[in-house]
C-alpha cells in the first residue's frame, strides 16, 4: 500500500496544532519527499546574551524539520521519535531569521537517519545536525 506524503500546507496545520512546538513559531517553507525547509522566525525571546539565537532554539529547528521530513516522506499518520541528535554549532545566527533544511539519509524499516543545516537567507551556516529517529513498534 503507498502511502499519501504529507503537503506543505497539512505540515503546517500538525506544526499549529502541536503545543510542544508552537512557541517557536516555526513556518514550514518547502517539503518533498524526504526533505523539509522551515523557518524560525527571529524574536528577542529567543537570544541569548549578545542577542545571538540561543542553541536549544536551532537544535529544536533541527528536530522539528527532520521530523516534518519524515512526514513528508511517509505520510501524516506514520511516526517516528528522535533517538539521537548531534549538533555542531559553526557561527552565531544574530537579528536575522533562521532557516532548517533537513534530509532523510537512509530510511530503514526500524531506523531513519539524516541531517539538518541551520543557516541564515544568504545561506551562511550557523550548525550543522546529524538526526536519528526510530520508528515505534
Amino acid at each position: 500500500m503507498k502511502r499519501k506524503r504529507s503537503t506543505r500546507r497539512a505540515l503546517q496545520a500538525l506544526l499549529d496544532g502541536s503545543k510542544f512546538i508552537r512557541h517557536y513559531g516555526f513556518r514550514v517553507l518547502r517539503a518533498a519527499d524526504g526533505a523539509c525547509t522551515i523557518e524560525l522566525p527571529h524574536r528577542a525571546a529567543l537570544e541569548r546574551p549578545g542577542g545571538i539565537i540561543n542553541g536549544p532554539a536551532l537544535m529544536a529547528a533541527a528536530d522539528c524539520a527532520m521530523w516534518l521530513a519524515i512526514k513528508a516522506k511517509l505520510g501524516m499518520e506514520s511516526d517516528a521519535l528522535t533517538s539521537e541528535l548531534n549538533t555542531a554549532f559553526l557561527a552565531p545566527a544574530k537579528g536575522e531569521h533562521v532557516y532548517c533544511t533537513a534530509e532523510i539519509l537512509r530510511l530503514g524499516r526500524r531506523r531513519i537517519y539524516g541531517t539538518a543545516r541551520c543557516h541564515g537567507k544568504s545561506g551562511r551556516l550557523f550548525s550543522h545536525h546529524t538526526v536519528t529517529y526510530i520508528r515505534p513498534d
